[in-house]
């Protein structure tokens, strides 16, 4: 499965060969692009999260409900954003979706949140690192 129609952005979904072990996800499976557009752009690969049908633990502060109804999903499925994975570009195959922002920004949260890195930068530190993550995205619209 190979998808060389269009370069992926963050919070666009693709079909991706997940190649994780144990009770991590793996196989084919949809994921969502989770970095920043200048990185898809000049990396071969990309920050991938997973993506499930299994809705369990839907109050966990790291997992985010996709309603198919509201995102172009085929089903409701819930992100793993505990779980990144760096992904090749090549267990990247077709393109199924874009979440809209307003999914993305809990999903954004819920990814600062897995690793709680956030809780070492200053506050008045993190409006310009905002701006600088927005220019980044924003340099491939």
């Amino acid at each position: 499965m190979s998808n060389n129609e269009r370069a992926p952005k963050i919070g666009d979904v693709y079909l991706m060969n997940f190649g994780g072990c144990g009770n991590e996800q793996h196989g084919w499976r949809p994921g969502l692009v989770f970095q920043n557009n200048l990185g898809n752009r000049h990396s071969p690969n990309i920050i991938a999260l997973p993506l499930t049908s299994s809705l369990k633990k839907c109050n966990q502060p790291t997992h985010v409900v996709l309603p198919a109804d509201d995102t172009g999903l085929a089903r409701d499925s819930m992100v793993l954003c505990e779980n990144p994975e760096r992904m090749s570009k090549e267990r990247m195959g077709n393109y199924l979706t874009s979440i809209p922002e307003e999914y993305m920004a809990k999903i954004a949260v819920a990814n600062l949140l897995a690793t709680s890195a956030i809780s070492f930068v200053e506050p008045d530190l993190l409006m310009s690192i905002w701006l600088e993550a927005t220019s980044l995205n924003a340099a491939i619209a």
